[in-house]
């Protein structure tokens, strides 16, 4: 190779060098490139987020959200309970019978059941108030030294009954069993929907009013003003519990003239709550 294409070989490599580095240091004009980027966005320096520095577009919501989180704030939890007598009454009752059939069995049950249900209504008992819950045939066997003995079907008819008016509890009791009915498996004492929400619904402002209370006692204590509420939660709701009393009937408790007495209880809903109040 001569001088001539020596110097030609050099001169070119140098004026690539030179192209390269004006490719790499250009950077767009403001007018032509910044037309509807937001506010604070700047343009890649080769070095990546990961390597430390600060990313490309800054939110100027991220100034509100870090004002939020240095909110100055107390937290406290309010209880609230209210309470109420039960207001209706929910019996389980029913008919069991065993016979040497199974259809002599389905058939007596019936017909003592249909009695039952007709002394419910005549005691004030709505149908709608009168359902059944389960029904069930099955067999009795004895077991002996020679095997298993068939002794016969039981049949069993269970109902739930609603009473509205717990003055008459006793007697709807009272009248079922002379009816015909001779089992008995629990009385349970509960509120309407109406007053359940309105127990609930006191017991949720006793609730707020709790916390309130305590948030206003602590900033007059510490000489702070409470300026707004960021949160309200809740961290607990327990219904009404029902007294529930179970009861055997006896084949015989269909005779007996004393009246059966009936007692309610009182019932309570509780409700707590987590307030997050905001102060200056």
């Amino acid at each position: 190779m001569n001088k001539n294409q020596q110097a030609f070989a050099v001169s070119a490599i140098c004026l690539s060098i030179i192209l390269a580095g004006a490719i790499i240091a250009y950077r767009p004009g403001a007018v032509e490139m910044d037309a509807g980027l937001p506010a604070g966005f700047r343009y890649p320096s080769g070095v990546g987020v990961s390597q430390g520095i600060p990313a490309l577009y800054t939110s100027p919501t991220s100034t509100l959200v870090s004002e939020e989180a240095t909110q100055k704030t107390i937290s406290l939890t309010g209880a609230g309970t209210a309470s109420a007598t039960a207001d209706e009454a929910t019996i389980r009752m029913g008919v069991e019978v065993t016979k040497d059939s199974a259809a002599e069995a389905i058939s007596d049950n019936a017909e003592s059941m249909a009695e039952v249900i007709d002394a419910l209504l005549l005691q004030g008992i709505s149908e709608d108030d009168i359902q059944t819950t389960s029904y069930s045939v099955y067999p009795q066997y004895d077991w002996t030294e020679d095997g298993r003995v068939l002794l016969g079907y039981t049949v069993t008819n269970m109902v739930q009954v609603t009473v509205k008016d717990l003055d008459i509890v006793g007697d709807v009791i009272d009248a079922a069993g002379s009816a015909g009915a001779n089992r008995m498996d629990g009385i349970s004492f509960g509120l309407s929907d109406a007053k359940m929400q309105e127990l609930k619904n006191t017991a949720y402002i006793l609730a707020l009013g709790d916390a309130t209370d305590k948030a206003e006692l602590i900033a007059e204590t510490l000489g702070l003003t409470i300026s707004g509420v960021q949160s309200v939660t809740e961290n607990s709701y327990v219904p009404a519990r029902t007294y529930v009393e179970t009861a055997e009937m006896g084949g015989d408790m269909a005779m007996s003239r004393a009246p059966t007495p009936i007692i309610s209880g009182d019932l309570s809903v509780s409700v707590n709550v987590h307030i997050v109040f905001l102060f200056q």
